[in-house]
């Protein structure tokens, strides 16, 4: 028989590979998104064109066509950006054959976007239009729902939008752009939403709507200044003047038009530089400012002709012709207007504007044909697929029938007996992992505390006393219920019955409660409307009731209530158990009974141990049934029902009853201490308290501890005060420790942070699932305390090095190879997107640390926590070195450059304190360093 079902498997696992093989082609080789990112970020990293030539060229040299992609990409659009389109064009059209090459979809509509933008720079809009139709139909037809795939058509739409802006189509141009708005909505871009709503108004604008116009203008505006796009809110002031020239307030319009030509006045944007230039001249036109006018046309004219821009040509030849014209000047006015005219049909005649509007519909068919194409490749390839397949199939279908029919009838027999085994081990395999978690915590305490007696005072040595003796309490009542249920299952019905009043019993065992329940202000309440006798086991009503009171105890607040109520109905007993206290959820309820259950609730230890699995197995022994309800945040109810007899011989004596297990009345009280300046602070996440106790009473000779009692107030915990290292149990209700270790590695506040983990878990596999979420050190229960100190010292050490490390190099440029830290990757993004950012914000003169951190999305107090834990500087020190770099470099590679304007562009708004930092910095003055830079 096992013969038989090898041969099978192998017959039918020949079959698959024969139909892979002749049903699939060679797949294009799939690019992680992880790996595109990261190339990303190297890449776009540096805002230097030299420096992403040398990156494409290695990355070329090594293989990497994707990085050579991404470097091609980036480089082009620089020179966009400086008005070099030709060039502009040449790097992206180099890139997107190599993305055609690599078969890179999202390369190739980058690049085709690309080239349709530096087209439509050019003037060239029938190519700009085909380019940008081709990577919008692309997208179309891509199943692709990734981030950059969204944004590629959004910028597909946002160019065709544009063209058909230019030639007046507003239908067209209307549709496309909000396409596009609404696909930059669903992004949440900022940026592109700002660009979009400003396109929208124009349209508004061409249709004389100009409330509208205004309202969309001004939408844009609040994006761009919301994230400081300072072309954008250029382009926003000459839109605003536009619409003042509309409504003849030429004073208004001229100042929002000389707004923007301020901030683009320095910009190498030369084609977005323009467009105030010819805003103000014609305005100056308009009011018979003839000086003004052709001040500002001449400047106009040079930077189209610098640009080789026909369209904006074509604008100043216009506003010429009609200056020339009023001042009577008619042969300059005629050879302007030629020239304009020449300008325009340059940029559209006929013939191209008819190509522009068919250019869409001939795409379509030539996408058809395609298609038809390779239909009828596939149909061809699939007919005689289908023949092979079909004659493979009908000898292979004839020989295997009579072998499935037995290996599908051995195979689920096996499967079923390979379940049921399953079954039984996970259920052994979970039995003794929680078991030996429920005894090495008890353990831990006792342990721990006992070789630390010595040394205490008295008042200490109470209290470490009293922790040993409840944990040696909680092991033994555990050892016992243990004990107990194996007890349960051994005797096989030979129970120690007596018969007596069960009530009355039950009664002086919930009077053993009272003044406990008092000591926490709970009201325990026994309701009975009359005695019931019966026979039953007085073991194991002390067992059930005890387990059920003490838990009702446990979980219920102070000023709770706890009802116990009594009665018969028939041949059966009843017994509830209610309380007010914080319930369980439905799946906990579900499974109560179930030995070491540990509930999903934030509720803290909130599990089920094995106590109710004894009680659960008692009631089964008597023959009765045991049911949960609760609800959270409202509370429990068990309800026992019991079926009544009344055979024993042997009466209880109602006055004897055994005394219920002494319950803790005190619990360890947790207090965070303050740091000082030269403490590190360690962040305890424990939710049982002694071992939370114990580990900060290790620890806070040499640390400031904080204390969280389970995964959620941990984590807010560790965002707030931002801790040098978290040490965090494993097993926690709600939220454990390896999700905790994940959602730490995940927030940039924290995710520097060292983590040590301390559990009973300690196989191999919960060890690598530690570091893969991120843990720092794994220390299993019970841990020997000098270990932990050495563990929590050595990783602190790391971070003290580093501060060191960054602190003594962070302004040692001389020796660039001792520059850079042992940063992690975490680190050094960090670190490396504060740098980006202060750059960023250092021109504008608003560089503090408070606009730092707000950038960052951290508040102050964090940001300040981090950058101290990974430098060893605080943050205006540190912004300090950084601009002491950029003014070294400055000196050193631009002369033309004067202190002042240096002081400047490093964010100082007096040169005397920029000659103050840099003396203090270098040892030499800003003048000193640039004449040894000249000699």
């Amino acid at each position: 028989m096992h013969n038989l079902r090898l041969n099978a498997a192998t017959v039918m696992w020949y079959i698959i590979m024969c139909l892979m093989l002749v049903s699939c082609g060679e797949k294009p080789v799939r690019i992680s998104l992880a790996e595109r990112k990261a190339l990303d970020s190297i890449v776009s990293s540096s805002h230097n064109i030299d420096t992403i030539s040398m990156i494409q060229k290695r990355m070329e040299r090594e293989g990497n066509m994707l990085g050579s992609i991404i470097a091609y990409r980036e480089m082009g659009k620089l020179m966009r950006n400086e008005s070099r389109f030709d060039d502009a064009l040449r790097m992206h059209s180099e890139g997107l054959k190599q993305a055609e090459t690599l078969g890179d979809t999202l390369e190739i509509v980058q690049a085709l976007n690309n080239i349709g933008t530096d087209y439509r720079r050019m003037g060239v809009l029938d190519m700009a239009q085909d380019y940008h139709y081709r990577a919008f139909t692309i997208c179309k037809e891509s199943t692709d729902s990734s981030y950059t795939a969204k944004k590629n058509r959004v910028v597909s739409l946002n160019g065709l939008g544009n063209i058909y802006l230019t030639f007046g189509n507003y239908a067209r141009a209307d549709s496309a752009l909000r396409l596009a708005l609404a696909g930059e909505r669903e992004l949440n871009s900022a940026l592109g939403q700002a660009i979009n709503y400003a396109n929208i108004g124009s349209i508004y604008c061409h249709r004389e709507q100009l409330d509208s116009a205004w309202l969309y203008y001004r939408r844009s505006m609040g994006y761009n200044l919301q994230i400081g796009n300072t072309l954008g809110v250029a382009l926003c002031h000459i839109s605003f003047g536009s619409l003042h020239e509309k409504e003849h307030d030429y004073d208004k319009a001229i100042s929002e038009y000389d707004i923007a030509y301020r901030q683009l006045q320095s910009s190498k944007d030369e084609w977005h530089a323009i467009s105030p230039l010819i805003a103000l001249a014609g305005v100056y036109t308009t009011k018979g400012n003839d000086a003004k006018a052709l001040e500002y046309l001449a400047k106009a004219l040079h930077t189209a002709r610098a640009i080789k821009s026909n369209e904006h040509l074509a604008e100043v030849y216009t506003l010429y012709y009609k200056l020339y014209k009023r001042m009577g000047n008619y042969n300059a006015a005629l050879t302007a207007h030629e020239n304009a005219v020449a300008m325009r049909d340059s940029v559209i005649d006929m013939e191209k504007l008819n190509r522009i509007q068919n250019a869409g519909l001939l795409i379509e068919r030539n996408h058809q044909a395609r298609v038809m194409h390779e239909a009828n490749m596939n149909l061809k390839s699939e007919r005689t697929a289908r023949y092979i397949n079909s004659v493979v199939f009908t000898v292979v279908v004839v020989i295997l029938i009579g072998a499935l029919v037995v290996f599908v009838f051995v195979q689920r027999i096996q499967r079923r007996n390979h379940l049921a085994l399953k079954r039984f081990t996970e259920m052994r395999e979970n039995f003794f992992t929680n078991i030996t978690h429920e005894f090495r915590t008890p353990l831990t305490v006792i342990l721990g505390m006992s070789r630390d007696l010595p040394g205490k005072s008295p008042d200490e040595l109470k209290q470490s006393v009293q922790s040993i003796e409840r944990q040696g309490y909680g092991l033994l009542q555990l050892i016992n219920q243990l004990l107990d249920i194996s007890k349960i299952e051994s005797q096989m019905g030979n129970f120690d019955w007596r018969n007596g009043y069960i009530t009355t019993y039950i009664s002086m065992l919930v009077d053993t409660y009272r003044d406990y329940a008092r000591c926490k202000n709970i009201d325990l309440q026994l309701y009975f409307k009359e005695p019931v006798t019966m026979d039953f086991v007085p073991d194991y009503v002390n067992k059930v009731f005890n387990n059920l009171i003490s838990n009702a105890l446990k979980f219920t607040p102070d000023y709770g209530k706890i009802n116990i109520a009594l009665w018969r109905e028939g041949d059966s007993f009843f017994a509830d158990v209610t309380d007010t206290g914080e319930g369980m959820d439905q799946k906990t309820a579900e499974n109560a009974f179930k030995p070491f259950y540990q509930g999903e609730t934030d509720s803290k230890n909130l599990g089920t141990g094995v106590g109710l699995a004894l009680v659960k197995q008692i009631i089964d022994a008597v023959h009765g049934e045991i049911s949960v309800k609760s609800e959270v945040g409202k509370g429990t109810t068990f309800h026992i029902q019991i079926p009544i007899t009344n055979k024993s011989d042997i009466k209880l004596n109602e006055q004897t009853v055994d005394n219920a297990p002494e319950l803790p009345t005190e619990e360890k009280k947790l207090v965070d201490t303050e740091a000082d300046d030269n403490q590190c602070t360690v962040l305890v996440i424990e939710d049982n308290r002694d071992i939370a106790a114990y580990i900060g009473d290790v620890l806070n000779d040499r640390y400031a501890v904080a204390y969280a009692t389970n995964g959620e107030d941990g984590m807010k915990k560790a965002i707030d005060i931002v801790p040098d290292l978290v040490v965090t149990d494993l097993m926690m209700p709600g939220m454990d420790g390896l999700e905790l270790c994940r959602r730490i590695r995940s927030n940039d506040v924290v995710n520097h942070i060292p983590i040590v983990i301390v559990t009973a878990k300690i196989s191999d596999q919960e060890r690598i699932e530690g570091i893969e979420a991120g843990a720092d050190a794994y220390l299993a229960k019970p841990f020997n305390v000098d270990e932990l100190c050495s563990i929590v010292e050595r990783l602190l050490d790391r971070q003290r090095s580093l501060r060191s490390k960054f602190g003594d190099n962070a302004t040692n440029i001389k020796e660039p190879q001792q520059q850079e830290p042992q940063l992690t990757d975490v680190e050094r993004r960090f670190l490396a997107k504060t740098v980006d950012h202060i750059y960023l914000i250092m021109d504008k003169q608003q560089l503090n640390v408070n606009t730092l951190a707000e950038k960052l999305c951290m508040s102050s107090r964090q940001f300040h926590r981090k950058i101290v834990t990974l430098t060893g500087s605080s943050p205006a020190s540190f912004i300090l070195k950084i601009k002491m770099k950029r003014a070294r470099h400055l000196l050193e590679t631009d002369p033309k450059l004067s202190v002042d304007e240096i002081a400047f562009r490093c964010g100082f708004e007096h040169t005397s304190s920029f000659y103050h930092a840099f003396r203090k910095t270098y040892g030499v003055t800003p003048k000193e360093m640039q004449r040894g830079v000249d000699g």
